[in-house]
């Protein structure tokens, strides 16, 4: 029951338009929590308790720092000059605070911590190598089901988002999000746990064990995993990510088929003629991909180009946020509330600028530099781990490859953008990443620490 909850909220997330509503978050905390307090932590190891430490830290870190936003009246720092506001003009004794507003950082905290939990229960999950495998497979078919609405949808009610009408992106796929450029991502992503696999399939020529029982899911599990259903389904989600027309969203996810090729392919024992002839051959394939899929965005990398100007002006606004307020931020959650005061008339007044279609540049307008600094470390350290595994590791070593895959492509992409921001992607990303970790520990070290206890 505790794994069925888990696998549900991951499964389920992406389903309600996102579950950018409050009352989504609530419900997956709640469910999480379940199964992270009922979960069998037998094969939780010291090292893999060792290896969670950086994220508990920032994690207890970053709420201190919410924390002291809250605070009324600080003694230590300057409260936001908005708080001087009533007492100036309506003569109102208001307690100053660190935060733009009263309930900002108490709400956003909430997907944080979803985040984490999941991370952590995908972790706890995946410390058998078996487990994760079959994480993964979920995960893939579930993008996979996820994909095959988007372009059915596409096809049959371009105007429609499951069962209200569309608003923007009209004419491109967007599945079950609101926004064209995560649906690519969740796509990309997926598409990964797809290809990796077929990698390790035309390596090693080994095919799926026939089951050994009579049971409809080791069944299921066989047929899904045979290397003509893989390549089915990444083809599959390969055209709904093309069909979005976002144009980071395919040129990261081809960036990333590419780093889980040259990840795969970089310990092999190969000649260098060959090596360089899998390379160039890869890149052959990159590019016909763009070519027969990628007709819509490239037709927008065409139009528009590749940079967005209201994006870098946006950015230039955030910046000025973060140098008024570079040791404690704004308050977390309160970018939409300030960012008006900054707005230029380079912006227009066409849209609200509810983002900063940057994260790591959101987190530091928020939270300030130090906090932001700390998250960007911690996140920096475990794709180090990730990738030193995904050289290493003798055995299961396309599932460290799938994690760092996927953790560069979100990361990326969140850099310009807010895909990581919508739960029903950064939950997908944050399981997908936390299997991964798991397995960035070899079996053999696991064994011979012994258990957790």
């Amino acid at each position: 029951m505790s794994r069925l909850m888990a696998l549900a909220v991951v499964v389920l997330a992406p389903l309600p338009l996102g579950s950018t509503g409050q009352i989504w978050i609530c419900i997956w905390c709640a469910l999480m929590a379940a199964s992270l307090v009922t979960a069998n932590l037998d094969g939780v190891g010291r090292e893999d308790v060792r290896l969670l430490m950086p994220l508990l830290a920032t994690l207890a870190i970053v709420a201190a720092v919410t924390v002291v936003q809250e605070w009324r009246d600080p003694p230590f720092a300057l409260g936001n000059p908005v708080w001087q506001t009533p007492s100036k003009w309506l003569e109102l004794q208001v307690p100053g605070r660190v935060s733009t507003t009263v309930s900002g950082p108490w709400l956003a905290i909430g997907y944080p911590l979803l985040l984490a939990m999941v991370f952590i229960r995908a972790f706890a999950f995946s410390t058998d190598a078996s487990s994760a495998r079959r994480l993964l497979l979920i995960l893939a078919w579930a993008g996979c089901a996820y994909a095959i609405y988007g372009i059915l949808a596409e096809i049959s009610d371009p105007n429609g988002l499951l069962s209200r009408r569309k608003e923007a992106y009209l004419g491109y796929a967007t599945g079950t999000f609101v926004n064209r450029n995560t649906a690519a991502i969740f796509w990309g992503s997926s598409a990964v746990l797809f290809l990796v696999p077929l990698l390790r399939f035309a390596h090693r020529r080994d095919r799926p064990d026939a089951p050994a029982s009579p049971r409809l899911s080791d069944r299921i599990t066989f047929y899904s995993s045979a290397p003509a259903a893989l390549g089915i389904g990444f083809a599959i989600c390969l055209i709904a990510t093309a069909m979005t027309g976002s144009r980071a969203g395919l040129l990261l996810s081809i960036c990333a088929f590419l780093l889980a090729c040259a990840l795969y392919v970089a310990p092999l024992p190969l000649g260098k003629l060959r090596r360089w002839g899998l390379a160039a051959g890869t890149a052959a394939v990159a590019l016909l991909i763009l070519q027969l899929v990628g007709g819509a965005v490239a037709g927008r990398i065409g139009t528009y180009g590749l940079i967005d100007e209201q994006r870098f002006n946006a950015y230039e606004r955030s910046i000025a946020i973060i140098r008024g307020y570079p040791l404690l931020g704004i308050g977390w959650g309160n970018f939409e509330a300030t960012f008006p005061a900054y707005r230029t008339a380079e912006l227009g007044s066409l849209g609200i600028w509810d983002r900063a279609h940057s994260t790591p540049l959101e987190l530091a307008a928020e939270l300030g530099l130090p906090a932001a600094g700390l998250i960007v470390a911690c996140s920096l350290w475990y794709i180090y781990l990730l990738l030193r595994s995904s050289l290493r590791r003798k055995r299961d070593r396309y599932i460290p490859i799938i994690g760092i895959s996927v953790a560069v492509l979100g990361l990326v992409h969140s850099c310009i953008d807010f895909s990581l921001q919508i739960p029903g992607f950064g939950i997908f990303f944050a399981a997908i990443v936390g299997c991964g970790l798991a397995q960035a520990i070899p079996s053999e070290l696991r064994k011979e620490r012994g258990k957790f206890e």
